[in-house]
């Protein structure tokens, strides 16, 4: 009886260091691999409200002076810092934006700016 009891032991031995394996092995992210920032649709929820599907301002937007994002003038008139620094701490009315979304989301946005700029023909 002792026998079999040891042959349980080591069978439950064996099949948790297989479960134990089995989770350390299995294909997660690891802490540096991240989800792929959508900052098209990023700017779509947050920012759209005001400065337009296409950066252009919208009715809401001309009313509380928001630039056009996509006009050449403002795009060479402003640093990527000055851009990272008002989607994150607010200018006027638009609000400070660091409260809802994180760090790389807001570079990932300020890069998404730079984007919209219109092709000169």
């Amino acid at each position: 009886m002792a026998y079999k009891k040891n042959n349980v032991l080591r069978i439950v031995f064996i099949f948790s260091a297989l479960f134990l394996l089995a989770g350390f092995f299995t294909s997660s992210p690891s802490r540096g691999e991240e989800k792929t920032i959508n900052a098209r649709k990023l700017f779509e929820y947050h920012c759209a409200k005001c400065h337009g599907l296409t950066g252009e301002a919208n009715k809401r937007g001309k009313a509380l002076k928001a630039p056009d994002l996509c006009d050449p003038e403002w795009q060479s008139s402003i640093t990527d810092e000055q851009i990272l620094h008002t989607i994150t701490n607010g200018k006027n009315k638009m609000p400070r934006w660091s409260e809802r979304l994180k760090p790389e989301e807001i570079e990932a946005l300020a890069k998404y700016v730079r984007k919209l700029e219109k092709k000169k023909r």
